[in-house]
């Protein structure tokens, strides 16, 4: 394959990132847009170019022409939307999470599978170079710690719908949690966790969580999620690796890091986030050649898997076995 087709299926802000970031890569071109909204699709087309808008999934997944689609909708529509287009035999782009609940991970990981396509979750935080610099100098950090805390969510954002998006903890913490494993090299096999429904009083889904993770390897993690404020220090994304005498922390949304170990320590600065542009670069790169993506459904189930334990230890007290 020397070029590839995409469609846009959701052409709302997190659509708009990932299509800005595609029309750099001149192997990849959007032929068509596609939002349930009238008049959404028409806009990015007109804007953007292309071949067509619809509000109709079925025309996008039915054109052979497409090999693939970005689903940067309603996270409760993603996996209906992923399942529909891997029986389409379409490659798939997915943003985070790849679904709400385990058995729809699991119903999007057997279809894909059975399909033989490619899924790829947008888990952007394994992309950014100070990670994966990170990574690379603690191979195997003893201790983890991960935070990403935002300011207040908005009572009437679709994000902090129960349904529609599953509130900040939910919605935002597979991040943290594939990131975790990726820095880990290893599967979560124990979860405590503490938290609740601090500042959206009444709301069914839980808001802050302070989760305690063992790992197969028996190394250890903090994750601290949540909306009671931004971290103004340390920005809205965080992380501490120690392993081997050596430390890192990553600020300022991953473009600082200061790294130390026995002999000296020094701070690595990238001018401006790469995680998108990264992430989207795998993506056609993967098509291209024809192999599996880095990321996979697999990463989207077990992301999901970690979120929920920690949201059943919250509320039962107990420590969860994965």
């Amino acid at each position: 394959m020397s070029s590839v087709n995409l469609a846009l299926i959701g052409c709302g802000q997190l659509g708009r990132v990932h299509l800005a970031c595609a029309e750099k890569i001149p192997a990849a071109r959007f032929i068509a847009y596609c939002d349930k909204v009238d008049g959404a699709a028409e806009s990015l087309l007109n804007e953007r170019g292309g071949e067509y808008a619809t509000t109709d999934v079925d025309r996008v997944l039915g054109d052979k022409r497409i090999q693939a689609v970005y689903i940067c909708t309603r996270h409760d529509s993603h996996a209906p939307l992923a399942v529909a287009a891997a029986k389409a035999e379409k490659h798939i782009f997915i943003e985070k999470p790849l679904a709400l609940t385990i058995d729809d991970c699991d119903a999007v990981a057997k279809v894909v599978r059975r399909a033989g396509v490619y899924l790829m979750p947008a888990f952007k935080m394994r992309y950014y170079p100070l990670i994966q610099k990170a990574r690379e100098f603690i191979p195997c950090p003893q201790v983890l710690v991960v935070q990403m805390m935002d300011s207040r969510w908005s009572d009437d954002g679709w994000g902090q719908d129960s349904t529609q998006g599953g509130a900040n903890v939910h919605s935002q913490g597979c991040h943290m949690t594939d990131v975790l494993r990726f820095l880990a090299r290893s599967e979560p096999r124990r979860v405590w966790a503490a938290g609740g429904t601090m500042t959206h009083p009444g709301h069914p889904c839980i808001d802050q969580c302070v989760a305690s993770i063992q790992f197969e390897n028996g190394h250890v993690a903090s994750w601290i999620q949540g909306d009671a404020a931004l971290g103004k220090f340390t920005s809205k994304f965080f992380v501490e690796l120690f392993g081997d005498g050596k430390s890192v922390q990553l600020y300022d949304r991953f473009t600082k890091a200061t790294f130390s170990d026995s002999e000296r320590t020094w701070v690595e600065e990238r001018g401006e986030e790469e995680g998108f542009a990264l992430e989207n670069r795998e993506f056609v790169d993967a098509l291209l050649h024809n192999r599996t993506p880095a990321i996979t459904a697999h990463d989207g189930l077990q992301a999901t898997r970690l979120v929920l334990a920690a949201d059943r230890a919250i509320r039962t007290g107990q420590v969860h076995e994965l």
